[in-house]
């Protein structure tokens, strides 16, 4: 049986990333620093000794394209508008979960996703939470997969431009 809850009774903690300290910033170090960015798998430093969020959590991008989660294995700090989502879920379920949760933007401006938005999401969640962690896990090799693939066709892409290139030299 699966049960509908909103995300904000299933975490433990939602928050907003707030200043990077550019001061403790390192260009590679221990614990990563994460922005609303989804280049570079959001990574704009390090920190060495110092880390806001334990993992593992859910980040989800709060400006521009908003919504995406992406789970993260490491501990991190947040900053600017990424939100982070600490549950005893599975990351890679909630990760799933929040991806396929249809956002709704409020603002005119450039949109943003806020804590009280994404706290109310309604997620349906599985009794069992083997079941949770198996489904977790099967859509990460999933995307893990189409990853592979999308890398591949770009290679393969490159590779028919550079013929065509030297065929018609």
């Amino acid at each position: 049986d699966w049960e509908q809850r909103k995300l904000r009774d299933e975490a433990i903690e939602i928050l907003a990333g707030g200043d990077i300290n550019k001061e403790k910033t390192v260009e590679n170090g221990k614990y990563p620093i994460y922005a609303n960015a989804l280049t570079n798998d959001g990574i704009v430093g390090y920190y060495d000794d110092y880390y806001r969020v334990t993992a593992p959590a859910v980040t989800v991008t709060g400006r521009g394209e908003v919504g995406y989660a992406k789970a993260r294995m490491t501990h991190f700090t947040p900053v600017v508008r990424l939100l982070a989502v600490c549950s005893n879920h599975d990351c890679y379920f909630l990760e799933n979960a929040i991806n396929n949760h249809k956002v709704v933007v409020e603002s005119t401006g450039v949109p943003q996703l806020t804590v009280p938005q994404l706290s109310s999401y309604n997620i349906f969640f599985p009794a069992n939470g083997k079941e949770e962690v198996r489904i977790g896990k099967y859509f990460h090799t999933l995307d893990n997969l189409i990853t592979l693939h999308q890398r591949e066709l770009e290679i393969l892409k490159n590779l028919k431009k550079t013929c065509l290139k030297r065929m018609f030299i």
